[in-house]
């Protein structure tokens, strides 16, 4: 095989190959001998038969397989002899080739960009920590105490106001029509609330049992039925119950509901509740310095094919999100057909700027994974597995069916681990600050978080497909000449 380079242009290599006809014979010669002790041949003992004959007759035949084979291998020996580590699958073109002549094609690719080791310890972080406050537990004790009120019934005479449950039947129709889902017996709604129909509970105020109320109201933009959407329609309601509620004394008993000891004891419990579910938001910010100090610090040119996979991804999501804004989640009917959906021109840099922070940190983080040897093991992908099983109750058999028909799809639960892990050696490498902010501050970081989230989202599907060759570089790399994977109620009406 002769190799040469015939042209270098920033990260992009183009390779001239040759391979002579001789070398081409003799793959085909070593193939007819592995398979001269399977072919049977009129006239000759099994696997006895000539390689002469078995050539003359098999080589036609074998040409295709071997020459794949020679385009594998001599492609990784191709790229591995002149150092690129391709950043996506290379493109091979074939020049010149057949049964009597010598091989000749061409391999365009573009390589990893080289990328300087980064000095983890330089990475300043602040990890931020709520501090519960004694407002924090009295809010959520309130909380939990109004979901252990009781309702009794209203004195006779007395009408609903606000913070009443009102229990009643219905009738509805829309220009005098009735529709599917258009009646409702005892639907109880907590005035004030707004749970129902935005603006219903208010027509309910002032009623009494038995009570006759026509309410008209307009349906929710995004009711299920298109037709009705938006639409005027009249609710004949019949009031059943009225219901105030009873206050909820907050003492050791109450606690004690609860499953706890006493009123400290469920204190104590709530702080830890509380402190555990705000750390995964302040998981997320930290997460997100790294990512900002990585982007921001890290300086290389970008490989155009990466950027431009990531494009359609990104792309996608901006259309089917812009398609489907405001409407309610439904797969059965969402199509995937959204070539009316135009995107403005700030929208389409928008999507540029995102694919290429997701590319540059994907680079990034597979390179500092490299650099320390960062592994995702068997047993961590198998725990991540269970959690996956354990988020479908009932369903475990199924998912575990499906990995095991299906052994190849367990190695996409690899890319998050590892990405993760690297994370998580950022953070323990950095000199990370301690700060403890109370829940008005906390709601302000999240806030700023929220606003440049998705504009700033860190790697995603870029992810998988860089990460993936420090956990399978050796399997990958000698599979180039393959084709590429590509990364791409009926009885209550409610406003939801």
């Amino acid at each position: 095989m002769k190799v040469t380079v015939s042209e270098t242009k920033g990260l992009k290599t183009n390779l001239n190959v040759l391979v002579k006809k001789q070398e081409i014979d003799k793959k085909i010669e070593e193939r007819v001998i592995e398979l001269q002790k399977t072919i049977n041949i009129k006239g000759f003992r099994p696997g006895k038969a000539p390689v002469d004959l078995l050539k003359k007759q098999f080589a036609q035949a074998l040409y295709g397989e071997v020459l794949e084979k020679i385009l594998q291998d001599n492609t990784y020996q191709a790229l591995s002899e002149n150092k690129i580590k391709p950043a996506s699958q290379p493109k091979i073109e074939i020049k010149s080739s057949g049964e009597d002549k010598d091989l000749e094609y061409t391999i365009s690719v573009e390589k990893t960009p080289d990328i300087k080791k980064i000095e983890l310890e330089k990475i300043n972080l602040t990890d931020y920590k709520l501090k519960i406050e004694k407002k924090d537990l009295d809010d959520r004790i309130n909380l939990l105490a109004e979901g252990q009120k009781k309702y009794v019934n209203k004195k006779e005479g007395e009408s609903s106001v606000k913070g009443d449950l009102v229990i009643f039947d219905f009738e509805a129709s829309v220009d005098g029509k009735p529709f599917e889902g258009n009646k409702g017996e005892k639907v109880q709604i907590i005035l004030g609330k707004e749970l129902f129909i935005k603006g219903f509970d208010e027509k309910l105020l002032t009623c009494k049992p038995g009570d006759k109320k026509d309410v008209k109201i307009n349906l929710p933009e995004n009711y299920p039925n298109k037709q009705l959407a938006s639409k005027t329609a009249l609710f004949n309601c019949k009031i059943l119950e009225v219901k105030k509620s009873e206050p909820v004394a907050i003492d050791d008993q109450f606690a004690k509901n609860l499953g706890a000891k006493d009123l400290n004891d469920l204190k104590v419990l709530l702080e830890k509740q509380l402190s555990k579910e705000q750390s995964s938001i302040t998981e997320t910010i930290i997460r997100k310095e790294i990512l900002d100090y990585l982007d921001k610090n890290c300086k290389f040119d970008l490989p155009e094919d990466l950027v431009k996979n990531e494009q359609e991804i990104v792309k996608h999501s901006f259309v089917h999100e812009k398609a489907h804004k405001n409407e309610p989640h439904d797969d059965q009917k969402h199509g995937h057909d959204h070539s009316d959906i135009k995107l403005t021109k700030e929208e389409e840099e928008d999507i540029l700027d995102i694919s290429k922070r997701r590319v540059k940190l994907a680079l990034v983080l597979n390179q500092i994974g490299e650099d320390y040897k960062i592994q995702v093991t068997t047993q961590e992908l198998q725990q991540e597995l269970q959690k996956q099983m354990s988020m479908y109750p009932g369903q475990e058999k199924q998912i575990r069916d499906y990995y095991h028909k299906n052994p190849s799809e367990i190695t996409r639960l690899r890319g998050p681990i590892y990405e993760d892990k690297i994370v998580e050696l950022v953070k323990s490498k950095a000199k990370v600050e301690a700060k403890e902010v109370n829940k008005k501050e906390l709601e302000e970081l999240v806030k700023d978080l929220s606003s440049n989230l998705k504009s700033k989202s860190a790697t995603k599907s870029a992810t998988k497909s860089a990460t993936k060759s420090a956990t399978s570089s050796d399997d990958k790399s000698k599979k180039y000449t393959k084709s590429e994977d590509k990364s791409k109620s009926s009885k209550k009406i409610s406003k939801k």
